[in-house]
């Protein structure tokens, strides 16, 4: 039942302090399942087609605009490619506008301040609605960059409209390069998505007590119901047996067979056969036909609009606005008063470190600034090759982007290296600039806007992350509640007589209805990755005070017992 011990009085609970330990902000994390060859591979031609046709018509000093345009390829991977059509086209309109709005204003003034309030504007803005959409995997960094950089670059009324539009034509032929796989494999992105969780049930297996293995397989599965949601085709149902499978797993690990899972894994996201559908009762097969209605049952708003929900006052993402956009302004004007004039490098670094808790922040600054030193001296290794030819700068600017791709989400230390000469590379298709003036401006940029970045998480506290982390607790409560009276009507019926027939435990943990247990099961597993991420997020934000560990605890155990029950 749902636990009646109630939240602690929040004077009670001990406060979070700072973390600054360095070591792990340096090592690198287990990723195995980031799919950056991917979005290397969509990059590739992506960027090749565009700069070829530049190249017909001898126009290549152009390739910043129409990489940046390029570069929306690296997005939207893990959706179902009727979902990534619009989202992708979506994100392109987005970085496109974006883009358009900086250019306009560098063609409209030359106030060095207009121009940073803009760029800091936009780069709070962006931050904000790129992690609040599904556009997945790379950070904002990218779309923070393309578009502060073009805010800074010499533009006029004249050639604005061509800049745009090659902007906005790189960017659809990067959709048609992320929409082409569909014509030889329509399910790609659901089979990665459920082998991802089966992945997650062999870590179960070798760790059946391991309360981070479990949290892992529940947001796996969370994540892969979400990518089935707009799925179709004839394998959704065979998919979504095996989620089924993999809950099974969830509440009881003892059924894991690690080897086999793994192996089942691999072969269902390297075969273009059909879906063998696993062994499941009568009941598994309602639940998954009562996912669906679970999918049509009416949402929130904030469910149904999740951007725009992040810029709402009381979201958690607002402290984050805030910082991002103090931090922004703070490091660009402190660079431009240090004699820099392109102060997007600053706007950038700030902006990418900062994160909703101070302890993210941390974990970002040390890298950031000890890659991008590294990465400045890796640039004045490569700039006199990439200054033989722009075609030369082009290719190192792809392989420069793939090499990011590879370590983004496993070593962001190693990542940055690759990622300063890239965009220093970057910079240059407009015109050749002194490399040591580029040197020396991106590493005081660079380390202006780490300290701006610190400081600001330091200043602007995130009150919102213990409440959202409490109505997390209460929703999974609520939710495992529902459940247990669903799957035991009797415990909610008067006590029974003396005479009444002795109780059935395994009749009365069938539940009556299927496709409720379904929506109930779903609801219980959705609920148990949001607590697992709010708690984290809450407790790594300084001088808050904790959540009550107590009852988080209580409420993960009760939602086992609730899924097995349903089970």
């Amino acid at each position: 039942m749902t636990s009646r011990r109630g939240f602690q009085e929040t004077t009670t609970l001990p406060r979070v302090k700072p973390q600054f330990a360095l070591w792990p902000a340096l090592r690198s994390v287990r990723a195995p399942q980031d799919a950056w060859y991917l979005r290397s591979a969509a990059l590739i031609p992506s960027a090749v087609i565009a700069m070829g046709i530049l190249l017909a018509f001898g126009r290549l000093d152009l390739a910043g605009y129409t990489m940046a345009g390029s570069m929306c390829a690296l997005f939207a991977h893990a959706l179902p490619y009727r979902r990534r059509a619009i989202t992708l086209a979506g994100f392109i309109a987005m970085l496109t506008l974006g883009c358009a709005i900086s250019m306009a204003v560098a063609a409209a003034t030359d106030s060095m301040l207009i121009r940073i309030l803009v760029a800091a504007i936009l780069a709070a803005v962006i931050k904000v609605a790129h992690d609040a959409s599904s556009v997945g995997m790379p950070p904002a960094v990218i779309p923070i960059f393309l578009v502060t950089a073009l805010g800074f670059a010499p533009e006029t009324w004249s050639g604005l409209a061509l800049h745009v539009a090659l902007i906005a034509g790189a960017g659809a032929i990067s959709w048609l390069v992320s929409m082409a796989p569909a014509l030889i494999r329509r399910d790609g992105p659901e089979r990665r998505a459920v082998a991802t969780a089966m992945r997650a049930t062999a870590r179960v297996g070798r760790n059946p007590q391991d309360p981070v293995a479990r949290d892992a397989l529940a947001a796996a599965i969370t994540a892969a119901h979400r990518t089935l949601a707009f799925a179709r085709g004839a394998d959704r149902a065979a998919l979504a047996a095996h989620l089924v499978a993999c809950e099974r797993i969830l509440a009881d690990p003892s059924q894991s067979h690690p080897e086999r899972a793994e192996a089942n894994a691999r072969a269902l996201v390297r075969s273009r056969t059909r879906i063998p559908s696993p062994p499941l009762t009568e009941a598994e097969q309602d639940r998954i036909r009562g996912a669906r209605l679970a999918h049509d049952a009416p949402r929130s708003f904030a469910e149904r609009h999740r951007i725009l929900a992040a810029f709402h006052p009381l979201s958690p993402s607002a402290p984050y606005f805030w910082r991002v956009l103090l931090a922004g302004l703070v490091a660009a004007l402190v660079s431009w008063a240090c004699g820099g004039d392109r102060p997007f490098w600053a706007i950038t670094a700030a902006a990418v470190i900062v994160q909703p808790n101070l302890l993210l922040t941390w974990r970002k600054a040390p890298p950031r600034a000890l890659g991008a030193l590294i990465g400045v001296w890796l640039y004045a290794l490569i700039a006199p090759v990439a200054q033989i030819d722009l075609i030369v700068a082009a290719v190192l600017v792809i392989v420069l982007n793939t090499l990011t791709e590879a370590f983004i989400a496993r070593n962001y230390l190693i990542a940055q290296v690759f990622v300063t000469p890239l965009a220093l590379l970057m910079s240059q298709f407009g015109g050749q600039l002194s490399s040591a003036e580029l040197i020396w401006e991106r590493s005081v940029d660079t380390v202006v806007g780490v300290i701006a970045g610190v400081l600001a998480a330091f200043l602007i506290r995130n009150g919102h992350l213990r409440r959202h982390a409490k109505e997390a607790v209460e929703r999974l409560e609520a939710a495992t509640a529902s459940a247990l009276r669903l799957a035991d009507p009797a415990a909610e019926s008067p006590a029974s007589e003396p005479g009444d027939a002795a109780p059935d435990p395994i009749r009365d943990a069938l539940p009556a209805d299927p496709h409720a247990a379904g929506r109930a099961r779903r609801e219980i597993i959705a609920a148990l990755a949001e607590l697992t991420a709010a708690v984290r997020t809450a407790d790594n934000e300084w001088w808050t005070h904790r959540v009550d560990e107590a009852r988080v605890i209580a409420a993960q155990n009760e939602a086992y017992e609730a899924i097995a029950r349903l089970g």
